[in-house]
């Protein structure tokens, strides 16, 4: 067990009486060697920026019941590095999850005609169109216009994260709307991509 720095011992007593000031020097003092290294692992600035942000946000709140063994530029990594694992595991997850559904959806291509296609095309259409504003709007650029979620954020001006959030709120927005009309969509055509 390694023991605390004065240093360390000085911020962490000065965050749990909840001074701000002790937080601003944290934050300024690792923001920018933190992202760096969450870059590392993301290989995308808005994703490693939010999980940094994340992290010392989540770290205020839970100033009170820090216990930290380790220097607190160790503990600072090491909880970067655990919140980058629970982004890429949710990530990982939804991504099966499409491509299950949309392995599924193209195994009932199989059978089906024409008109029922047409149907079911009109049926999503509706479903698009009950979308929020701005759901329907990123949904759309990124699934019938083909743009990637960067493109959309750039056009936009939001995050990437952002992005992601209003596609995956569409996407189960529409699969719950499909649902209570007791409908079994295609949603092949949507080009799943995260």
């Amino acid at each position: 067990m390694l023991i605390l720095h004065n240093k360390d011992t000085f911020f962490l007593e000065s965050l749990k009486d909840g001074d701000d000031k002790a937080y601003k020097n944290l934050y300024d003092l690792y923001y920018s060697g933190l992202v760096l290294y969450c870059y590392n692992l993301t290989k995308n600035q808005d994703r490693a920026e939010d999980i940094v942000q994340q992290t010392l946000v989540k770290i205020w709140i839970k100033r009170d019941t820090l216990n930290i063994r380790t220097s607190l530029k160790s503990y600072l990594y090491r909880s970067v590095y655990n919140t980058f694992l629970k982004e890429y595991r949710k990530i990982k997850k939804e991504e099966v999850a499409l491509a299950d559904l949309k392995n599924n959806t193209i195994m009932e291509f199989e059978d089906m005609d024409e008109s029922l296609l047409e149907e079911k095309m009109k049926l999503l259409e509706l479903a698009i169109d009950q979308l929020p504003k701005k759901n329907k709007e990123v949904f759309l650029l990124s699934k019938k216009a083909g743009y990637k979620h960067k493109e959309i954020a750039a056009q936009l001006e939001i995050s990437e994260k952002a992005v992601e959030k209003h596609i995956s709120r569409a996407t189960q927005s529409i699969k719950k709307w499909l649902k209570e009309k007791k409908n079994s969509l295609v949603l092949a055509f949507l080009n799943f991509k995260i």
